[in-house]
């Protein structure tokens, strides 16, 4: 839909995170989608990573489901979603 941005990977190296890079990679990228007049983000991420997942979480991403062989046979995938304000 028009109003909708979709982010594929951020990756931060292991030895760097907690130093809020990969928040700050986000903020970035969710100023530009308001730039362009759209107001809802989307991601995946890997169910098993539970970092992953709690890192989004604390973003304000909300897990819409979980998609069976997303990526290929057994590699599943939490669809997330967040609505910028």
């Amino acid at each position: 839909a028009d109003e909708e941005a979709y982010i594929h990977f951020v990756g931060v190296t292991p030895e760097d995170r907690g130093e809020g890079l990969g928040r700050a990679l986000y903020e970035r990228f969710f100023d530009e989608v308001r730039a362009n007049g759209r107001s809802v983000v989307r991601c995946v991420t890997s169910p098993v990573n539970l970092g992953s997942v709690a890192f989004h979480e604390a973003l304000g991403f909300e897990a819409e489901r979980v998609v069976s062989d997303y990526d290929g046979p057994g590699e599943d995938r939490v669809l997330l979603v967040k609505r910028l304000s």
